[in-house]
């Protein structure tokens, strides 16, 4: 047998056409504030003639809104000096985001809003794991979900690069074109519209007995410390990382941030007829030590509609992680198969199976990029840039069609003769989601043959995600 691997390098190109010809393109109503104060010439240049290009592609550039932009871009100073960029972001009380978010009738923390600065280096000089360190600082010291580095020239106004950063890990950087291109790819982020914490919790919705006997949780568990093991799932990082304790105990009280915990697992549990999730990093989880009460169970409702968390009977859950609705969108993607319980209580296929279940039976999401896989394995499905050029955050409806559509056009999934178990694509920007397949051969265990693909079959990275142009 001939193995061959797939170069995650080979991600195509995102696509030079009129972004308003793609279906998911809408008009945007657009706001930049405070231009006047404290920008640099070069700062005040690029954002001119960004809203310039708004406006040229038929979006609305407003000088006052009342929560109804779609985005806020909002300046910063951050002072030259021979200190690291890190060590120079400014910290103010308010930061500068909250200030804007409240003058403009949004809330603190909302997508919307986009933070401009201009500085002197080149962040696409410098290795990912430095670039994610700065994007998030500045971030957490600005209270804003994107930031968007100018990196000025020697000439007054002048703009070598912009890097635009985001708090999943991307900062993709443009040099040719620069506020075109930026404006697409601020245009594709303010046209995904936020879903992750939209849910409805069912209460008593799952008997306690099921919920008891159910092994989704131990198996989650489980995966969960392979993949930690793995370095697939980082540990939690407390914003006190990134901020002052005072202004870490603001944002606790005040916003509910607290930590943050990278990644996601999931399986789909016959016995419950439902999807079982890790729950959201938000509510203080480690899903490298997961215990039953930080797994979600989600109903595998339809994708257009809400997503609806399952209590079990006398317990309050915690809610999912924002992938949920993703991983709930790419499940109706897939054929149905019919599974059986064996004598052990194993679920295996079985075509006179007492279950009807998505072929997909679990699968996981990781913040590390990937370097090749071998196709004999591991399908490898590489993304359609010419209708989804850019990425879109996590939690958003668009990142949740994008993964249906990529479902859609594997093999492993929808050609029987292609006996290969696993399947994996590539998230622009900011890491890999992977499933496993209802099929002859896996191993009993959810996840466990996935993970052994993983770390024998996939030539993975911890510090470094391809940021394709």
């Amino acid at each position: 047998m001939t193995t061959t691997r797939h170069t995650a390098n080979a991600t195509p190109a995102a696509s030079t056409c009129d972004l308003s010809a793609l279906p998911w393109w809408r008009p945007c109503l657009v706001q930049a504030v405070g231009l006047d104060k404290h920008t640099s010439p070069a700062l005040s240049s690029f954002a001119r003639e960004l809203l310039a290009a708004f406006e040229e592609h038929g979006h609305t550039v407003v000088t006052q809104s009342h929560g109804d932009v779609d985005l806020l871009l909002v300046p910063a100073r951050i002072p030259d000096g021979p200190a690291p960029l890190r060590e120079r972001l400014p910290e103010q009380t308010p930061p500068v985001a909250v200030t804007a978010c409240q003058a403009n009738g949004l809330h603190v923390g909302s997508r919307q809003v986009v933070v401009l600065a201009a500085v002197p280096e080149r962040l696409s000089e410098l290795p990912h794991r430095e670039v994610v360190e700065i994007a998030r600082t500045a971030m957490a010291r600005m209270a804003s979900p994107k930031v968007l580095f100018v990196t000025r020239g020697e000439r007054s106004g002048e703009v070598l690069e912009a890097t635009l950063c985001t708090l999943e890990g991307g900062h993709p950087t443009e040099t040719d074109r620069v506020t075109d291109r930026m404006r697409d790819r601020l245009v594709a982020a303010a046209c995904a519209r936020e879903v992750g914490d939209a849910y409805e919790v069912i209460a008593d919705a799952v008997p306690a007995r099921a919920w008891e006997e159910s092994p989704a949780p131990t198996q989650l568990a489980r995966a969960g410390r392979i993949m930690g093991e793995l370095g697939l799932l980082p540990p939690p990082v407390d914003i006190q990382r990134y901020v002052s304790p005072e202004l870490a105990r603001l944002y606790e009280t005040y916003m509910g941030w607290k930590r943050m915990s990278e990644g996601m697992l999931f399986v789909v549990d016959p016995g419950l007829n439902a999807l079982v999730v890790s729950a959201s990093g938000s509510w203080d989880v480690d899903k490298r030590d997961l215990r039953r009460e930080h797994v979600t169970i989600v109903a595998l409702d339809p994708p257009d509609s809400p997503l609806r968390v399952l209590a079990p009977e006398g317990q309050r859950p915690l809610g999912p992680s924002v992938e949920a609705w993703e991983v709930r969108g790419f499940l109706h993607s897939v054929p149905r198969v019919r599974v059986g319980r064996t004598a052990q209580g194993i679920w295996q296929p079985c075509p006179d199976g007492e279950r009807e279940v998505p072929l997909i039976r679990a699968g996981l999401h990781a913040h590390v990029g990937v370097v090749s896989a071998d196709d004999t394995h591991i399908e490898t499905v590489p993304p359609d840039r010419q209708t989804y050029p850019f990425g879109f955050g996590c939690g958003s409806d668009l990142t949740a069609q994008v993964a249906a559509d990529t479902v859609r056009r594997s093999r492993a999934v929808h050609h029987p003769g292609d006996r290969r178990c696993y399947v994996r694509w590539p998230m622009l920007y900011h890491g890999e989601m992977a499933v496993e397949l209802w099929k002859p051969g896996l191993p009993a265990e959810p996840l466990s043959g996935l993970l052994d693909v993983f770390s024998g079959s996939v030539d993975f990275r911890v510090d470094h995600i391809d940021q394709p142009t």
